[in-house]
């Protein structure tokens, strides 16, 4: 089976239900997919696999970096894995079949789509092409997280659910029934990328593609979108902003700077005021801050998410407090300036206990969620990620008024005094780039963000910053043998059981 050959990408099951078949467990084929309620009911399908994973999420971005540790004196063996950035390949923690189920349904989505709509003359073709790429950018968020993370895993870009063709070792096309292949055909028949910069082109020409496909007014179903599906899908802010991000990884700097313009003019997204800043968090979803977040509704359907259980040091609340944040590195990137409503918020010192306060917390005081209750929404972009994408784009490009200016905007949002240009070098670059992510440090400080915002300043600079900082974190002993790991880039991604994929 060495010698099979694709014809296109194909998702295929392992021995176990690795990846799932169906947009619900329930639906059999050949009952769905009719008509756009069931393209829409699918859609919605496509994120439900995502938000049972947000835990890892915190685990991958932000338990490895500077500003968390572990909670417990005698922590989750697990957990203490990632604070250590001594992750191993059996720890369960790096099972990313969730988001293999993402893109399972993604590709299902998008060789459906069509189909239905020849069987359904009430779609239109703006309505097919919205459909087809809202999946499109799913499944490109979802190598996204993929490619920054492990370092290695499978390209699938095709459904699976029924049948495959490949070209056996003798040369002959065949068509075979998914459910009738071998064990040894399915391994087989997984396509690895030659290197990771095949994966990085393949999700910015996807992302390309949904620019000119997502509409910018959430009709694709031809009806204004509630709140739950305008900040819980895809979205052309999304995508923009998305875009920014990779063009910023791939040195396209002027192409960042470009597509930033679009979220920060779309008047459904903004800053907003430090006022309503917490409101992303303690409700069950977002507006007008958030552009894509993974949300809950434990009162409707009992929806919830481990982020309580991994956060809140209340045993009775189901806290198991597995994550807090690292007082010394937290004091040093939040400065303590007066009027941050993100200090009083992002995290709190309750007693004795330093905790992470955005998934467990319903105000800036004291007031914490009910026991077990965690419908914290996930966010994965929100309007300041586009400034200060726009910041950065502008900055690489010597426009060091621009980025200045983008850095003012987000600080004045959060309650703080703009810096004067006066007072601060705005014209030197590798200062302005600390500025910058350590504006995002505090913006998305426990949102699974700074490990790859600490590999992106590293792109950006050209020197290696996620070795020192996330060292910085320990003690005396610990942290220079941290360091000395991490000056090697193969040492930043978490590694893969080889026998999964042998």
């Amino acid at each position: 089976m060495k010698k099979l050959m694709w014809i296109g990408f194909i998702a295929l099951a392992g021995c176990t239900d690795f990846f799932e078949v169906t947009p619900y467990n329930a639906v059999k084929e050949d009952e769905f997919y009719k008509n756009r309620e069931d393209l829409n009911a699918a859609a919605i399908g496509m994120y439900q696999s995502l938000t049972k994973e947000v835990h890892k999420f915190l685990l991958w971005g932000d338990a490895r970096a500077d500003m968390v540790t572990t909670g417990q004196p005698e922590p989750d063996p697990y957990v203490n894995e990632f604070v250590l950035n001594n992750v191993t390949v059996n720890n369960p923690h790096t099972d990313y079949s969730g988001i293999y189920r993402t893109i399972a349904r993604c590709n299902r989505q998008l060789e459906r789509v069509y189909d239905v709509m020849a069987v359904d003359d009430k779609i239109l073709d703006r309505d097919a092409g919205a459909f087809y790429g809202e999946a499109l950018l799913l499944r490109a968020y979802c190598y996204y997280l993929l490619v920054r993370t492990f370092d290695r895993f499978p390209i699938i870009r095709s459904d699976y659910a029924e049948e495959i063709r490949f070209v056996n070792e003798q040369g002959d096309t065949v068509s075979r029934a998914t459910a009738a292949l071998t064990v040894h055909e399915i391994r087989g028949l997984y396509q690895f990328p030659e290197d990771k910069q095949e994966v990085w082109l393949m999700i910015y020409n996807d992302v390309l593609t949904v620019l000119g496909i997502l509409p910018l007014n959430y009709q694709w179903d031809r009806n204004s979108l509630p709140a739950q599906q305008r900040y819980g899908r895809m979205s052309q802010a999304t995508a923009n902003t998305f875009a920014t991000e990779l063009a910023l990884w791939l040195g396209e700097y002027q192409s960042a700077s470009a597509f930033a313009n679009s979220p920060i003019t779309n008047n459904n997204h903004g800053l907003g005021t430090s006022g309503n800043w917490i409101n992303q968090f303690t409700g069950s979803y977002a507006s007008q801050h958030s552009m894509f977040l993974l949300g809950y509704q434990y009162e409707k359907s009992f929806e919830t998410n481990r982020l309580q259980e991994f956060t809140s040091q209340v045993p009775a609340d189901g806290g198991r407090y597995h994550l807090k944040p690292v007082s010394h590195v937290i004091n040093t990137i939040f400065f303590q300036e007066e009027g941050d409503i993100r200090t009083s918020f992002s995290y709190k010192v309750i007693g004795q206990d330093t905790v992470i306060w955005k998934y467990i917390g319903t105000d800036n005081v004291l007031s914490m969620r009910p026991p077990y209750q965690s419908n914290a929404s996930w966010q994965l972009y929100r309007s300041a990620d586009a400034y200060l994408f726009k910041a950065l784009a502008d900055l690489m490009l010597n426009d060091y008024s621009s980025a200045f200016n983008f850095l003012n905007m987000v600080r004045e949002a959060r309650g703080l005094l703009p810096l004067l240009p006066e007072e601060i070098d705005y014209t030197n670059k590798p200062f302005m780039l600390a500025q910058l992510f350590n504006e995002r440090a505090r913006e998305f400080a426990f949102e699974g963000k700074r490990w790859y915002d600490l590999m992106l300043w590293s792109e950006l600079s050209g020197e290696n910053k996620l070795a020192p900082h996330v060292a910085a974190k320990y003690p005396p002993g610990t942290h220079e043998r941290v360091e000395e790991k991490l000056r090697f880039e193969q040492n930043w991604f978490i590694p893969v059981d080889p026998l999964l994929w042998k």
